[in-house]
């Protein structure tokens, strides 16, 4: 699937948001975005422990009975396609055997499978994954979910969620070189630690070092102006906080103005 090109003029994705983005939420945007993100979902008993721990002290997250996975996908794929975008979904696990089933069954109704390497959680981080599968010492274990996705040959792109600045460029680079036959697409939250801004020199070096991925920025995008600084390191760029506030008029008017250059900025 080409996901540039089924996406046309819009090139704003709307970014995952644990507890939020669920079918109803992303579908009440209709022709808004590119692609629209359901998730964080948790696909086996150890993230679903975390979530469920995680929201004991207050935070957000989608906790739902396992054994139901197929049905309660269908109907919330469902409910996203009213944005007439294509759907990603953003999904957690530590054991692949045990996720492995529920992965296929994402592939039969989503557009596009996306591995959350980005999630800072003291509850997942300690599983060893979310924004850990990022560092060198954990590169095989990036290297066995990856492999394993692919070779279920479910024809889905396979995006990453990546956090910048848990490991330097660099050692990102480095790691996600040695696994780049096994993706299609990165997710870059360009996080800047202790700034109010994003870290465009991050995602301008690994634009530089995976041309042939898809590339979407993320962080701190609430105008055209941000938006289009972003678009010149990435194909897409993604969401989230200005639409909880309800600050998404810029975002029609940006559709509009790419629509008005044949999908050009």
């Amino acid at each position: 699937m080409d996901v540039l090109q089924r996406c046309g003029d819009k090139k704003v994705v709307l970014a995952p948001m644990a507890g939020i983005t669920d079918g109803s939420f992303c579908g009440k945007y209709r022709d808004l975005f590119g692609i629209v993100t359901l998730g964080g979902l948790n696909l086996d008993g150890a993230t679903l422990s975390a979530s469920k721990e995680m929201v004991k002290r207050g935070r957000k997250e989608f906790l739902y009975n396992l054994d139901e996975f197929e049905d309660i996908v269908k109907r919330e794929v469902n409910r996203a396609r009213e944005s007439n975008a294509l759907i990603s979904v953003n999904i957690r696990f530590k054991d692949f055997e045990e996720s492995k089933g529920r992965i296929e069954i994402l592939g039969e109704h989503c557009d596009i499978i996306e591995l959350n390497c980005h999630c800072r959680q003291e509850e997942i981080v300690r599983l060893g994954i979310g924004q850990e599968l990022l560092k060198r010492e954990n590169l095989e274990i990036l290297r066995d979910f990856l492999k394993s996705i692919w070779e279920l040959e479910m024809e889905k792109p396979i995006f990453l969620k990546v956090r910048a600045n848990v490991v330097p460029v660099e050692e990102l680079i480095d790691n996600l070189n040695k696994v780049r036959r096994y993706f299609h697409g990165i997710h870059l939250d360009c996080f800047n630690p202790g700034k109010d801004y994003p870290d465009i020199n991050y995602i301008q070096k690994v634009r530089d070092c995976f041309k042939e991925k898809i590339i979407i920025g993320n962080n701190s995008i609430n105008s055209i102006k941000d938006a289009e600084r972003m678009l010149r390191y990435s194909d897409l760029i993604s969401v989230a906080r200005c639409v909880l506030r309800g600050n998404i008029r810029w975002i029609y008017e940006f559709n509009r103005k790419i629509g008005s250059k044949g999908n050009k900025l």
